[in-house]
């Protein structure tokens, strides 16, 4: 059979459109066993729900998809990755900046997992493995806190145990916690609207 060129072109292009539409059907593997020179491009290729200095970058349709589940009180789980750069270094004092910015990038993997009942978020700081235990997963949606802000509103999730506690009640915590008033959570996953 003699297939034309074009059709053969076509025929690759979605081929190679289908496979990238796939989700992942392995496990990740235990963040032990990450090497230590996973990177940011490693954690897209995986599928991971993706922040780069604090807004979500990519991985959206995982985040759903966890949501989803969760909501349904199916278990679940997902790998998170926080990514941080330095900006513009003159937004810094320049002896800070020299003493700070060979620590640059700094990528942060994670676990976050809701067995039915529970969210267990776990990490690796130092070679060791942390974990917290939350109730709840609140979702948070709003005008930008500042009018000098750059971005327009917000979509949060954080990880709390008090399911009426407000983001302004967080802050405010976190802001004062030298007067007892810090209340705990973990914000999981940021949304940022920009302004045109």
């Amino acid at each position: 059979m003699n297939i034309p060129n074009r059709a053969l072109a076509a025929l690759a292009c979605a081929l190679l459109l289908a496979g990238c539409g796939q989700k992942r059907t392995e496990p990740l593997p235990p963040l032990e066993e990450l090497p230590a020179d996973y990177s940011l491009e490693r954690a897209r290729e995986d599928g991971c729900v993706v922040h780069e200095d604090g807004d979500i970058a990519s991985g959206q349709e995982a985040w759903e998809d966890f949501l989803k589940a969760a909501s349904s009180g199916e278990a679940a789980s997902v790998r998170l990755v926080n990514y941080y750069t330095l900006d513009d270094p003159s937004r810094y004092d320049p002896d800070y900046y020299e003493s700070i910015k060979d620590d640059y990038p700094l990528l942060f993997v994670s676990d976050l997992s809701f067995d039915g009942k529970t969210y267990t978020v776990s990490g690796l700081q130092d070679g060791e493995r942390w974990t917290q235990t939350y109730s709840h997963l609140k979702r948070f949606e709003d005008k930008a806190e500042t009018h000098s802000a750059v971005y327009d509103s917000y979509i949060r999730y954080v990880l709390v145990d008090d399911d009426t506690v407000t983001w302004r009640q967080l802050m405010h915590g976190a802001l004062s916690s030298q007067f007892g008033d810090y209340i705990p959570f973990h914000s999981v996953y940021t949304d940022y609207v920009y302004n045109e």
